[in-house]
């Protein structure tokens, strides 16, 4: 049993987190501005906006077999390469779901001979379960930050007192939504503004945007600093948890959470 003191752990030092955006916003793009040498796991192909960026090497994941194709690629990471970087990337878990559904509907396809497979409920609980476990998988890797990307959508969420609101939340099976979340240290939408054009990134939640900050007291951060003011001796402020929609209730103050 290996025993760590509280003080020295550093909250900026091994950090999980998790960004998520429409298409082309710009979650890869800030990849190119984690400190230190990167790895970026490429899932949907668009890490041709990193060209030329020199920290970065990009190592693509067989999207034709997921299932196989992640097992194989981390587990190498893991053996052999972990110890030459300091960030691994994951661009991008949504697509990463659509990949292992597509599999799957081209087996059930080849099996049925039908024009079109349907994956069967049994993939997608597999699925259930393999996504969490391969994110702790990789959380645990020690002396690396882990970044995950994901494309957004939105959830219906209905409050004790009848209401109902539509939250952003990054896109994946929603029973699995709220798990992958509970995983990440930060969670943070990245928006452009309608007024500026100026791209940045909600790390405070709300009714209309889900997003955590357990690292820091930041509420919003811009790409170029998102990574590199991450952490700070100092107190978090506990998340308001709405009593109802639009009327968050008090909240303390804890250390690091």
């Amino acid at each position: 049993m290996e025993i760590q003191h509280a003080t020295d752990i550093k909250r900026g030092q091994d950090f999980s987190m998790l960004i998520y955006a429409q298409p082309g916003v710009g979650k890869t793009t800030t990849l190119r501005y984690l400190p230190g040498r990167t790895l970026v796991i490429d899932v949907d192909r668009t890490t041709n906006v990193l060209a030329g960026v020199p920290n970065i090497d990009v190592v693509k994941l067989d999207t034709k077999h997921p299932l196989e194709g992640a097992r194989t690629l981390l587990g190498e990471i893991y053996k052999t390469q972990i110890g030459n970087y300091d960030n691994i990337a994951f661009d991008n878990l949504s697509e990463f779901e659509q990949a292992w559904l597509g599999e799957k509907a081209n087996e059930a396809k080849t099996k049925s001979g039908a024009d079109m497979g349907i994956p069967q409920m049994g993939d997608y609980n597999q699925f259930g379960f393999y996504l969490p476990d391969m994110i702790r998988f990789v959380n645990s890797w020690p002396g690396v930050n882990k970044i995950y990307t994901a494309w957004e959508t939105t959830r219906q969420i209905d409050t004790p007192s009848g209401q109902t609101y539509n939250q952003f939340v990054p896109q994946m099976r929603e029973k699995i939504t709220t798990n992958i979340m509970g995983l990440m240290n930060v969670v943070g939408r990245m928006v452009i503004s309608d007024k500026t054009g100026a791209r940045g990134f909600i790390l405070h939640p709300s009714n209309a945007v889900f997003a955590k900050n357990q690292l820091d007291n930041r509420k919003f951060a811009v790409p170029e600093t998102l990574f590199t003011e991450i952490g700070g001796d100092v107190d978090v402020p506990t998340p308001s948890v709405p009593s109802q929609a639009g009327q968050p209730s008090k909240a303390g103050t804890s250390q690091g959470q």
